[in-house]
């Protein structure tokens, strides 16, 4: 403890660092730490980001954080100590050419994240001893290091296989093994890290400093993922994909369109990955309206994850996204109409109609972008206009896809009913903006709504069938499970109105 307390007393100021290393005595040992020192990022995380496929390496760390591996090994090594190194040992085992591209990426990353002022401070003290100490990976570091203008006499790190041991024992152990005892008493250290602390506390010289170019960025943290905006930084917390996208939206084109189809199986299925590939162009939106409230909004309501995900949005990336999603989404749309049973599957693919599959991939490739040019338009008018364009962006979440199938006059009325209920919800909010909005029964309203509008048509039209059809009661049922819990709150709070403390 005494050592520790010791080392937090020598943090030193950037001038002070730059002063102690060109005025050291000559064949001063120089300790100098890499990441986020010397490399003003760090080299573990920058290895990992090299994976390729990217996609595929941003799935594997996500498994092995939710795994966490480094939890089964033995007690000594076991723990967070040994997380980035059985994240490297795992991902070069099962991308090895990760070790090629990082040869190739390390030199660019050395030219863009060098410090160069440290470096510079170095250079002009030519009979001091510069050695590379760091608790990173010695076949990263000595790629990395090769492209810094400097000369090393010397590179201390972690080994590949025995990694785990290494960063168990500490840096000053490394050091003292490589360099002696006698070495490390009269050298002078510099890091950014607090976990140094045993070194520094034995140097001649210790600098603890934070340098300001310097930021520590995790792997994959640019990394485009599809709906990752939402889950993360829009609606963080809430579920938002599962219970809006696919058990919101998604039944709702199920019981309206694929229930009516004479494949409801297949007919779903492609309008899984429709909704996706419709999703990957709303969630842009969703973005540039919380880019737009940051920059014009005196208080925006952002939540406290928008600035590290805000960033992650590539635009290009959700239009391929989106259109990798529609194509066995419209192919699988296509097949729907030709399967039978009493032909074989392969009939069935090569009856697929071309022309049409490429006429339904322009058409809905051309309603994605008025989609996109809508929701442009929202977040860029003023908010009361906005309650206008709102109701075409709910719209577009149902009759979007009649551009690529069809429904008949009960799925347009819950489409109807759908957007709807939530326009009277967006509504309340722009012109009342009061608690209430919490309380607004939108679910409620969606069934009261379907219920009143087959029955108008059923009165208007004098067609009961409508009325008696099995796909209307299998909508009423799905309608009133999902208001049930807004069905007993409204019953619950009933009280008569000689109680009610509203009236004035």
């Amino acid at each position: 403890m005494s050592l520790m307390i010791n080392a937090l007393s020598h943090d030193t100021s950037v001038p002070d660092v730059l002063n102690i290393i060109q005025t050291a005595p000559d064949s001063t040992p120089i300790l100098v730490d890499l990441d986020e020192t010397l490399f003003l990022r760090n080299s573990t995380q920058e290895y990992l980001n090299t994976i390729q496929p990217r996609l595929l390496g941003y799935l594997l760390l996500t498994l092995l954080n939710f795994l966490k591996p480094w939890n089964w090994l033995p007690s000594k090594i076991k723990g967070e100590v040994s997380r980035d190194w059985m994240r490297v040992l795992v991902a070069t085992l099962l991308f090895p050419w990760t070790v090629i591209l990082w040869q190739w990426r390390a030199k660019q990353l050395a030219q863009d994240y060098a410090n160069t002022t440290l470096i510079q401070a170095l250079t002009k003290n030519p009979n001091s001893r510069v050695i590379l100490t760091t608790q990173g990976f010695d076949f990263i570091v000595r790629s990395l290091s090769k492209h810094f203008p400097i000369n090393f006499d010397d590179i201390i790190a972690c080994r590949f296989w025995q990694g785990a041991i290494d960063r168990q024992r500490g840096k000053y152990f490394l050091v003292t093994a490589s360099l002696g005892e006698n070495e490390v008493t009269r050298a002078i250290a510099i890091t950014d890290s607090k976990d140094d602390n045993p070194l520094l506390a034995c140097v001649a010289t210790p600098c603890l400093v934070i340098w300001p170019e310097a930021k520590y960025v995790s792997a994959m943290a640019d990394l485009y993922i599809p709906f990752l905006y939402l889950e993360r930084a829009k609606r963080p917390g809430k579920k938002y994909f599962l219970k809006v996208i696919l058990l919101d939206d998604l039944v709702v084109l199920i019981v309206a369109l694929s229930l009516v189809n004479s494949q409801p199986i297949l007919h779903a299925i492609s309008m899984l990955f429709l909704v996706l590939s419709f999703w990957c162009i709303y969630e842009l939106g969703y973005v540039e309206n919380d880019i737009i409230a940051e920059r014009f909004e005196k208080k925006p309501t952002l939540s406290e994850t928008y600035q590290k995900y805000k960033n992650r949005i590539s635009v290009w990336q959700a239009w391929l996204w989106s259109v990798i999603f529609a194509v066995p989404g419209l192919i699988v749309l296509e097949l729907a109409k030709v399967v039978s049973s009493d032909k074989s599957f392969a009939f069935e693919v090569r009856a697929i109609d071309l022309v049409t599959l490429l006429t339904n991939t322009a058409f809905w490739i051309g309603m994605l972008l008025v989609v996109r040019v809508t929701f442009y338009a929202y977040n860029h008018v003023d908010k009361q206009t906005r309650i206008w364009l709102y109701f075409l962006l709910q719209a577009y979440k149902y009759f979007a896809f009649l551009v690529v199938t069809k429904t008949n006059i009960i799925g347009a009325i819950l489409f109807m009913a759908e957007v709807i209920s939530r326009w009277i919800r967006y509504f309340v909010y722009r012109f009342v903006n009061g608690e209430w909005l919490k309380d607004l029964p939108h679910k409620m309203v969606t069934l009261v709504l379907f219920g009143f509008i087959v029955i108008a048509v059923v009165l208007g039209t004098q067609n009961s069938s409508i009325l008696m059809n099995w796909q209307t009661l299998v909508i009423l049922i799905l309608c009133a499970y999902r208001a049930r819990n807004q069905f007993l709150k409204i019953v619950r709070e009933y009280y008569p109105i000689s109680k009610d403390k509203t009236i004035v």
